[in-house]
């Protein structure tokens, strides 16, 4: 009897071991419906991977002085710029990848035991498991630092004009007060390096400080016969979604010398273009990404991506601005892991494009036991 009740207790404890086992099984399912959503566990979307072309133009301003007319009689100045002009050229041109969520690709972790999981802000899974992330994803916030029409251009509004120069009443008679203020500046400078009438200050900081300032003078006195230039760096952001073909001389925008950046669609600018080419596709035999796919034959593993390359090339009419080659999510393939690989692994994503980067095996610390 005793060896009887031995045996039942024992068969019960297995049988509840078996289905405390079973209650702890992580199940991953695709997410069909926002409902699906609902039942609890954890959601995760894979990245569909997307490039962000910047590009840095420079511009630079050239503004005539109000007295350029007269450089040349008052200061013996022949360099100076007689006409307003911008003039626009492209500096850099660079490639880069960040992950937005796929909506084909969203899965939800079930279990009564999950894994430690960690998401971006935007629910795209970066590791399971692990203390922290590998990899950082880029934003997709950014569109804009500056505009063409947010360029300050330079004015003489700040050139701090004496009563001499402000009360004459035409303009040759005010370059030629500005023109004897520059004179008088100068005269002033050579009085404090020497001379008989030399101006004494106390200490040479004094002296660092108003030759300072005369300098800053005289240049802005300047100004007003030789004029300004000055130079902008303007960068502008443009995200592309790759799709499921190539594409090849695609305008992605346009550009002026005088203008800068143009819509694509107006041809008073010259065309930069972008080819995609996506013949690098990932080969390996690996389960598909169709929604009806899955919903017909689920399979229950953990989700990520084996990415194929795509080769981005920025052209500039005929020149090449830049090229690069980028691992692609849509240019890829969805792989499964089996879902108890979560429990005793730690596994980071790359979530620009979903690639498992690291996967180890979980040390177990027997000597606890």
């Amino acid at each position: 009897m005793k060896k009887l009740t031995a045996i039942l207790i024992a068969a019960l404890a297995a049988s509840a071991t078996i289905q405390a086992k079973d209650k702890e099984t992580v199940t991953i399912t695709p997410i069909s419906q926002d409902a699906d959503a609902a039942n609890g566990g954890i959601i995760y979307s894979l990245p569909k991977t997307m490039l962000r072309i910047k590009v840095e133009a420079e511009v630079t301003i050239r503004k005539a002085g109000p007295y350029y007319r007269y450089s040349n009689k008052f200061l013996n100045l022949n360099d100076v710029i007689t006409e307003d002009s911008k003039t626009w050229s492209i500096k850099n041109v660079s490639i880069e990848a960040f992950g937005t969520p796929d909506a084909n690709r969203t899965y939800k972790i079930s279990g009564t035991t999950l894994p430690a999981i960690q998401l971006t802000n935007r629910g795209i899974i970066e590791s399971i498991n692990a203390t922290h992330t590998a990899h950082k994803g880029k934003s997709s916030n950014n569109t804009t630092t500056n505009n063409n029409s947010d360029i300050t251009e330079p004015t003489f509004d700040n050139v701090r004009l004496g009563r001499n120069v402000l009360t004459k009443t035409s303009t040759a008679a005010m370059a030629e007060e500005a023109a004897l203020s520059i004179y008088r500046l100068r005269d002033k400078r050579i009085s404090l390096l020497g001379g008989e009438d030399a101006t004494i200050l106390h200490d040479e900081g004094s002296y660092d400080k108003v030759f300072s300032e005369i300098d800053k003078l005289e240049a802005e006195y300047i100004s007003l016969f030789a004029g300004k230039e000055e130079k902008t760096i303007v960068t502008k952001y443009f995200d592309i979604e790759p799709g499921a073909t190539s594409l090849t001389n695609t305008v992605l925008f346009r550009f002026s010398e005088t203008d800068g950046f143009l819509d694509a669609m107006d041809i008073t600018g010259k065309p930069v273009y972008i080819d995609i080419d996506y013949s690098q596709k990932s080969n390996v035999n690996a389960y598909q990404a169709d929604s009806k796919q899955r919903k017909q034959n689920p399979i229950n593993g953990f989700r990520y991506i084996i990415p194929g390359t795509i080769n981005v090339k920025i052209i500039d009419r005929n020149i090449l601005l830049t090229e690069a080659n980028i691992q692609c999510s849509q240019n890829g393939q969805e792989a499964t892991l089996p879902a108890t690989t979560l429990t005793n692994n730690t596994i980071r994503l790359n979530p620009n494009n979903g690639a498992i980067t690291e996967i180890n095996a979980i040390k177990v610390d027997n000597s606890k036991k």
